[in-house]
């Protein structure tokens, strides 16, 4: 390995599991939140291959929970995203879409990665992925309940179906609660481990819904 950052990571993995980490693609529907703070800890725990899709543009009301920073405002938040995980790791590779995701396209545009984050914000956006994605046999992971602060953290995971997982508390949305940096990085993160775990066949703890 020619590179400090990923030598680093060997101090934590096997070489194998650091490889499966490498050759792994995770596609991202959002690149808010949740999908830029999901998308900072993949990208610091190993992962190179990434396919983001956001429509959407950096503005100053986003700083409050997103990974940007002031300087990031006015661009596409996949571009914004992109500079951010190089700047982590340059041997990283970013394929971006500045698309709206629908029922229609998402396949489309994340058809070819190994595990996929829904990290939308409407409830009908992420009622479109789970039936857009529902026949794919590789594993989805949901996000419902971020918002608030204190309460019940959003750490619980529940499997919906065989490969689909929901992380968050599934009541604090924010329709009716503001979202802080807190619980969305909350959030983010157990998205992140948990794509870490399914990739790596670690054991993952959840409950199951009927």
């Amino acid at each position: 390995m020619d590179d400090y950052f990923e030598q680093g990571l060997l101090r934590f993995y096997s070489p194998h599991e650091l490889r499966r980490l490498q050759n792994a693609v995770v596609g991202i529907c959002g690149a808010g939140g949740i999908g830029s703070n999901c998308a900072i800890s993949l990208a610091r725990s190993g992962i190179r291959h990434f396919v983001i899709a956001d429509m959407d543009r950096v503005e100053w009301s986003n700083l409050n929970r997103q990974a940007y920073v002031s300087h990031h405002v006015g661009q596409y938040k996949v571009d914004a995203l992109t500079a951010l995980l190089h700047s982590i790791n340059p041997h990283i590779t970013v394929v971006a879409h500045k698309e709206r995701l629908t029922r229609d396209n998402l396949l489309r545009y994340m058809g070819d990665v190994h595990i996929l984050v829904e990290a939308f914000d409407v409830v009908q956006s992420k009622v479109d992925f789970y039936e857009a994605t529902h026949d794919l046999m590789i594993p989805r992971i949901m996000v419902s309940g971020i918002a608030g602060i204190g309460g019940v953290a959003p750490t619980q995971i529940k499997q919906l179906g065989e490969n689909c997982y929901i992380v968050g508390d599934g009541a604090s949305g924010i329709d009716r609660l503001a979202p802080f940096a807190p619980r969305v990085a909350m959030a983010a993160n157990q998205q992140a481990d948990l794509v870490l775990a399914l990739l790596l066949d670690k054991e993952v703890c959840h409950d199951i819904l009927p």
